[in-house]
């Protein structure tokens, strides 16, 4: 859906950010939990990282600014700052 306005709620946000990482780290299902370290907890490595910034910005429409990443580092944190970067961009 291309031209599309919408607002993101924290708690949409988080879902849709959850199925991307559950997928890109190849978790199980309830495996994520909020406060989880991708790399430490998950082993994600920043490859995994940055294919997630980059499914989020091409399936929310909200690009993630990759000096940000490094502070990224569970779903919480992610979830905040694509509410963060899609209110300062618009989307």
């Amino acid at each position: 859906m291309s031209g599309r306005t919408m607002t993101l709620d924290l708690a949409s946000v988080r879902e849709s950010v959850a199925e991307i990482v559950v997928e890109e780290l190849e978790l199980e299902e309830g495996e994520l939990s909020p406060e989880g370290d991708f790399a430490e907890e998950y082993d994600g490595d920043s490859l995994a990282l940055i294919t997630v910034v980059a499914r989020i910005e091409k399936e929310l429409g909200v690009k993630v600014p990759s000096e940000a990443l490094a502070e990224l580092t569970n779903l919480r944190l992610l979830s905040e700052a694509v509410v963060r970067y899609a209110e300062d961009s618009g989307a």
